[in-house]
């Protein structure tokens, strides 16, 4: 497992997510990301972490706006070829490193539609992870997102993420961005369900979950959808 502080190897790990991941997008700029090498030196799997997309979300999340510092935000999660019992550990490896660097919590979103989790069974690329990955290592689930989220633009036939660099493609913007374009159209995502991760010792632990906006709730893991479920009874039949 390696730790690789944001730009190393920046090329490779965007090539990496784009490939594998369900979106076929990376984020541009990440604070550290956490990977898995094969014996060949190539990443197998990567989880990359940095400040929260938008300010409004660490406000959201934390009781004292001074806190906000100590909040990091998992921006990707990829794996390729991984196990199960991998997957868990570079999350752990990467907890650690994160709590040295002096955080408080990470936390996430996962889309409650996944079609596929880290394989028991099998090694599997990856489509979107659901929150059984999580609950297995220990994150509190925060429920779920209201509303449909903007998510980008369909411009000219383009999808374009909101998130372009430095800059957030909103309602009131896309035109000063896209001057030209003829036909600009919202894309939106449906709810995602949140996580979050409390780093420190059990009593440290038991205090930041206080300093949450979010109350810890009993996960809802996703059901698998009938195709696949069929599928797999007919290969482990």
């Amino acid at each position: 497992m390696i730790i690789l502080p944001y730009p190393r190897r920046r090329a490779e790990i965007i090539t990496f997510v784009k490939k594998h991941h369900y979106t076929r997008r990376s984020p541009g700029v990440w604070t550290v990301a956490y990977g898995i090498e094969n014996k060949r030196g190539l990443l197998q799997a990567v989880i990359m972490c940095g400040p929260p997309p938008y300010p409004s979300i660490a406000r959201a999340f934390c009781r004292d706006p001074l806190h906000t510092p100590h909040l990091i935000w998992q921006t990707r999660m990829v794996g390729a070829g991984v196990t199960r019992a991998q997957l868990n550990d570079l999350l752990l490896f990467a907890a650690h490193d994160l709590t040295e660097r002096g955080y408080w919590w990470q936390t996430t979103l996962t889309d409650p539609t996944s079609r596929c989790v880290d394989g028991a069974l099998l090694r599997l690329t990856q489509r979107g992870y659901t929150g059984e990955v999580y609950a297995r290592n220990g994150w509190h689930y925060l429920g779920v997102s209201g509303g449909k989220n903007l998510q980008g633009f369909l411009i000219d036939g383009t999808s374009i993420h909101i998130r372009q660099g430095k800059t957030t493609l909103t309602f009131s913007n896309v035109r000063d961005h896209y001057p030209d374009a003829k036909v600009i159209r919202p894309l939106h995502g449906g709810a995602k369900s949140r996580w979050a991760q409390v780093f420190g010792n059990e009593q440290e632990r038991a205090q930041r979950v206080l300093l949450m906006k979010y109350h810890v709730q009993p996960p809802e893991l996703m059901t698998q959808p009938r195709l696949l479920t069929r599928r797999c009874k007919e290969v482990f039949a």
